[in-house]
């Protein structure tokens, strides 16, 4: 018997739902392309929350607080529709640098194509914020880390990135300084920085 079907698990997109009325009262803090970023927070959690233009939320990034400075991933998910064009790391990337918070990654670190696993990786390779091991039993930072010390099964290293001393549109107006005629894009393809950012 041959096997000529591929079964998927379907998205989750209604898993948002749930989460749309946290945002009821929050500000809009940012614009990226045509999504508005909204923010709610307390002394234990922050929450930032993209919503498109019907006001649906279509990407949702929770931090629970950790201690010692340190805000811990809780949640991250961004509708079906919105996977692979940077949103996830755009969220990343204002939590660390427009926000200035210290951000340690989750306790599970799964894989899979939009994992975090393959998200905390890229952050690490991109440099545009310090990225260090964190080990949760010691409380240690390790400045020289590699990715095969995270996450392993002899080691209670995660990752831990640290706020960098510019926010997104510095950081992107410093970078477009150095270029003539061209643009930086740092989410998406085929539009200019212009075009994303509002904040």
């Amino acid at each position: 018997m041959n096997i000529d079907e591929i079964i998927t698990n379907p998205p989750r997109d209604e898993y948002l739902d749930k989460f749309s009325s946290d945002f009821d009262d929050a500000p809009v803090v940012a614009k990226i392309k045509d999504l508005i970023l909204k923010k709610s927070e307390s002394l234990e959690e922050i929450q930032y929350g993209l919503f498109d233009k019907h006001d649906r939320l279509v990407g949702y990034f929770s931090l629970y607080y950790y201690g010692d400075g340190i805000w811990e991933v809780s949640l991250v998910q961004l509708a079906q529709a919105y996977k692979g064009f940077g949103y996830g790391t755009f969220l990343y990337d204002y939590a660390i640098m427009n926000d200035k918070l210290k951000v340690l990654s989750d306790a599970t670190n799964t894989g899979g194509p939009h994992g975090s696993q393959k998200l905390w990786k890229s952050l690490f390779n991109k440099k545009r914020y310090p990225i260090v091991g964190y080990d949760t039993k010691t409380k240690q930072i390790i400045q020289d880390i590699t990715p095969d010390q995270v996450y392993n099964q002899t080691s209670n290293i995660r990752w831990l990135a640290l706020p960098s001393d510019k926010t997104i549109n510095e950081s992107i107006t410093d970078i477009q300084k150095t270029m003539k005629n061209r643009y930086v894009v740092w989410y998406g393809p085929g539009t200019t920085t212009e075009d994303y950012f509002n904040f």
